[in-house]
């Protein structure tokens, strides 16, 4: 997947618009997200950067504005708050009780070379939102108990 390229001028072809009005064509325009998406048959979607015609720059997403944004001196807190956590007692003993459990949170699997999976990996996701105003700490422990952090800005609603 390509990533917006900043020095394109936006899509001037109009491609992806009227692709979006066509029923029979899997592209879909999300006005809240201002975004275009290639949808497949299964119900995922990719996000469209550039149009395939002209190659400019679809319109700029408004997906980051539904987030706060984590402060540089918030980030260090939190680093500083989590640093020591290795395993799931320690995690729930510095943080408490998650706000959301997910189980499992994500999945994960390895494919060999004939396309069958030899082993699908599992892992419990744990989110904790009281201990920042603008961040969720999310938590993934993994079958073997090991725990990785990171940080993420809360959701704060729709752009204006």
């Amino acid at each position: 997947m390509s990533m917006p390229r900043d020095d394109l001028p936006f899509c001037e072809c109009r491609w992806l618009e009227r692709a979006a009005h066509d029923k029979h064509c899997p592209i879909e325009f999300d006005p809240n997200l201002n975004e275009y998406n290639l949808k497949s048959a299964d119900g995922s979607s990719w996000r469209i950067y550039h149009c395939p015609f002209c190659s400019g720059r679809a319109p700029g997403s408004l997906r980051s504005q539904m987030f706060a944004v984590i402060s540089s001196q918030e980030a260090i807190r939190l680093h500083q708050l989590t640093k020591d956590i290795t395993n799931e007692a320690e995690l729930r003993n510095t943080l408490g009780e998650p706000t959301h459990t997910f189980e499992p949170g994500v999945i994960s699997a390895a494919v060999e070379v004939d396309g069958h999976a030899r082993e699908v990996r599992t892992a419990r996701s744990l989110t904790y939102d009281q201990h920042s105003d603008t961040a969720t700490i999310s938590a993934t422990v993994s079958r073997d108990r090991h725990v990785s952090i990171s940080f993420n800005g809360k959701y704060i609603g729709p752009p204006s």
